[in-house]
């Protein structure tokens, strides 16, 4: 008998799944409830028909919500016809079956021996974690939250994506102590490395090294005799937190040992107050602390092994001094409520022939110590419907700012949706237009503060890797900033910082804040569709020859969108290769069009419905 958490992990899954599959090859239509064979028995009205070509089988799935945007809900149990024969689908005939689809469709022999893999395992951790937090559910969508409980309540992830929580690399003991998902916490691990094999660089008015040790100096569980011993200011010792895992991997090398045997490096073991895992895992937070510490770890997360990369630690110095430019200081004038969390520092110990040691630390900003760190949250966390009956975050914050005010949920939402574009979209687009900074600006990399009511009041966006340089605006930006992309590799053409700036922004973020309000039956996605499309037409008189940015947004029928489905049945790691080469995208609908044909959007009452 299947528990009732691996039901719900398993009915996610397969919602991911057929999503992903259903808006990248496009193949599918809607059906009516006359159409379907007699021997399906559902209530809802609206039928997906997916014909399986390759394989002679047609798949059945009741929607309880069709999607302007992509996010469509499905009303359980799903069905599969072949031969007449009719019977009920599970997650893993769903996953073989859509692999087997795909691979015909890409002329490929077999499913790649990974994809499989990849999709089980995603489900069976979203299954702990589900159930790790079905005692705990109310922390999920409470619209009281802090910072980190807002990071840390991503049980399903990446709502369109087939793998959101495949993890490898990280064994199931490890995940409570190290897991966002299960409140992880732990003791960072120290080296004690001298000056001659350190690589540092720093926009503040501190090194590194001086930064770390402060942070060191400042902890109340840390001895006093062990900071006088490692946290004198003008010795000839860096000490560098590393992630408790990748210690574990760095202490395997071979030159690590040698540097260690020969006093160069010294092994300060785990020491010091418990560091909490934000969403990525791999970035670390403490409430008291001046930084977050963002480094390695030796897991393969969704489709990448997350790895800081040399460029990565320039870039992010390289960004903190044009936030600090003129650009930045203009920006925050007309857009106060909009704040680019930096990561001013780094540190990393020199390989004797390779890039990258494994050592390498982003200090990042931390504008969220305690006393600041209240209704904040990750774009990600407000749509999540993880348990049934629950609902989402932000179903909770607009149905209870609607009593409060004693209006309708609709015009709450216009409401909220229109002063949350005010202070993300527009300064973005500012930024993007003006001097040709797009910004990666997905779910994860978005973060909101609410007022305690519940409406938006200040936008942030964090990341040391998500910054492309559009090559028509290069010139202006070099003149503020002489050496900029040297060593950071961030220029590229206008058409690629257009694709991945439409992508980031607008269809994984803004499309998936809308499926949000519409998954959650708080407002007709076409009218947040259209309030979008005014907003992006007004910006038209700033717009500029190399970009086709609004241009297609506004004019195209369709539009090529990031495939994560077949990013990952080809295993790309999506942080290495160049910036056109990092994933595949595929063209899709663009809802935008204004001669996009109209969905019925009307939920229906599921026999077993996720959200």
């Amino acid at each position: 008998m299947q528990s009732p958490n691996r039901q719900i992990a398993q009915q996610h899954s397969m919602q991911n799944l057929l999503n992903c599959f259903l808006r990248e090859t496009q193949i599918g239509s809607i059906i009516g409830h006359h159409s379907l064979p007699p021997s399906i028995t559902t209530s809802s009205d609206t039928i997906f028909e997916i014909p399986l070509k390759s394989v002679g089988f047609t798949i059945f799935a009741p929607a309880s919500y069709v999607s302007r945007t992509g996010r469509h809900l499905f009303a359980f149990p799903l069905y599969v016809e072949r031969d007449s024969k009719i019977e009920e689908l599970d997650f893993v005939w769903l996953a073989t079956l859509l692999a087997k689809e795909a691979a015909a469709l890409e002329g490929v022999d077999s499913i790649p021996s990974d994809l499989l893999v990849r999709i089980l395992q995603s489900e069976q951790l979203m299954a702990q974690f589900i159930e790790n937090r079905s005692m705990d559910q109310e922390s999920l969508t409470q619209t009281y939250f802090s910072f980190i409980e807002a990071e840390q309540s991503l049980v399903v992830g990446h709502l369109l994506h087939p793998t959101p929580k495949s993890r490898q690399g990280l064994h199931e003991s490890e995940q409570v102590r190290y897991a966002p998902e299960t409140k992880g916490a732990f003791a960072l691990h120290y080296f004690h490395v001298h000056h001659s094999l350190v690589l540092e660089k720093s926009n503040l008015t501190e090194s590194a090294t001086e930064c770390i040790k402060q942070e060191l100096r400042n902890d109340p569980t840390i001895a006093e005799e062990w900071k006088n011993a490692y946290c004198q200011e003008n010795d000839d010792f860096s000490i560098i937190p590393i992630h408790p895992l990748q210690a574990e991997r760095l202490l395997q090398q071979e030159w690590v040992q040698s540097a260690i045997v020969n006093g160069k490096i010294h092994n300060l073991g785990t020491i010091g107050r418990a560091y909490q895992a934000t969403s990525s895992l791999r970035t670390l937070y403490h409430p008291e602390a001046r930084f977050m510490i963002k480094g390695s770890v030796p897991i393969q997360i969704t489709n990448s092994l997350r790895v800081n990369k040399y460029k990565e630690l320039e870039r992010g110095v390289e960004v903190s001094k044009i936030v600090e430019s003129p650009i930045g200081s203009e920006l925050h004038d007309r857009y106060p409520d909009f704040q680019i969390i930096t990561d001013p520092a780094f540190i990393t110990v020199k390989h004797p022939t390779e890039e990258e040691s494994g050592f390498e630390i982003t200090l990042r900003s931390n504008p969220f110590i305690s006393g600041c760190d209240q209704q904040v949250t990750l774009i990600a966390g407000l749509g999540q419907d993880v348990f049934p009956g629950q609902g989402s975050r932000i179903k909770q914050i607009i149905e209870n700012l609607a009593k409060i005010e004693q209006r309708s949920v609709e015009e709450v939402s216009l409401k909220w949706f229109q002063r949350y574009l005010g202070i993300s979209l527009e300064p973005m687009l500012d930024l993007y237009l003006h001097h040709g900074i797009a910004l990666e600006a997905h779910q994860q990399n978005s973060l909101v503060q609410l007022s305690m009511a519940g409406y938006p009041v200040k936008f942030f966006y964090r990341d040391n890797q998500g910054y492309y340089y559009a090559e028509s605006m290069f010139e202006a930006l070099q003149k503020l900033i002489p050496d900029v992309s040297t060593l950071s590799q961030t220029m590229c053409s206008d058409a690629v910082a257009d694709e991945r700036f439409r992508y980031y922004l607008i269809y994984n973020h803004i499309f998936g804040l809308i499926q949000a309000f519409g998954n959650a039956g708080l407002i007709d996605e076409e009218i947040l569709l259209s309030d979008l499309r005014e907003r992006l037409q007004a910006w038209r008189v700033h717009d500029r020859p190399s970009s086709q940015f609004l241009t297609s947004l506004l004019e195209h029928e369709k539009l090529p969108c990031k495939a994560n489905y077949l990013t990952r049945f080809y295993e790309m790691d999506e942080l290495v290769g160049s910036l056109d080469t990092q994933s595949i995208y595929t063209m899709i609908p663009n809802p935008l069009w204004k001669g996009a044909p109209s969905i019925d959007q009307t939920p229906v009452a599921p026999s077993n419905h996720l959200g």
